[in-house]
């Protein structure tokens, strides 16, 4: 009897139906096969050139977790930065390590929290990591029309990624707003010391 009471009871609470646990945010963050990306700058008279963004094979995985390295590099081949991303089922997107130009790789420990694996509109995750606090804030799904195939996506994650400097224009290079869609990745991004890339070619091999 006290079960079933109890049981009552919780379904009244929330009316009987299931409760929306947020976005599953793994699905922003593609992994799988060879990715290669091409990206015009909104200010195209300052910034002439493309942001090609190559993901190095193989991937890494540690304790379960799959760390993709992304390569972003302007046209000529000059390597600006990389980042080590990585996914694992039911938990959060992070940020392992990143690298300035050719220089070594910067290892976060604890990583940064990029989101939770499920995430409501509007909340935010907090990482303190090499002295830094990183804020990561989910705002919702937001449309965000591309270059590329004159695709016109709904539904895109936006995340900001904050390093707490008060300054869009120093930092880290991977700190800054994103426009995330499923399959594919960033459509829109405004990274540290950029005005807004938009996706204008991709590339995606699953060998299959």
């Amino acid at each position: 009897m006290f079960t079933a009471t109890l049981l009552l009871s919780l379904l009244a609470c929330d009316g009987g139906g299931a409760t929306f646990k947020g976005t599953s945010m793994i699905e922003y963050f593609p992994f799988d096969g060879s990715r290669d990306a091409t990206y015009v700058n909104a200010d195209t008279a300052g910034v002439p050139w493309h942001l090609l963004v190559h993901k190095v094979e193989p991937t890494e995985n540690v304790d379960g977790r799959e760390i993709a390295t992304f390569e972003y590099a302007m046209e000529d081949g000059t390597l600006l930065y990389a980042v080590k991303w990585s996914t694992q089922s039911q938990s959060p997107i992070q940020i392992e390590a990143w690298a300035d130009g050719t220089a070594d790789f910067t290892v976060f420990d604890p990583p940064i929290n990029v989101s939770d694996a499920y995430m409501h509109s509007d909340t935010s995750v907090t990482t303190e990591t090499g002295g830094t606090t990183y804020t990561s804030t989910f705002f919702g799904p937001e449309d965000c029309p591309v270059l590329w195939g004159g695709l016109d996506w709904t539904g895109c994650a936006h995340i900001r990624i904050d390093d707490g400097d008060g300054d869009d224009n120093v930092g880290p290079k991977f700190a800054g707003d994103y426009w995330f869609v499923t399959r594919y990745g960033a459509a829109w991004m405004t990274t540290t010391g950029y005005e807004q890339w938009t996706l204008s070619d991709y590339n995606w091999d699953t060998g299959g």
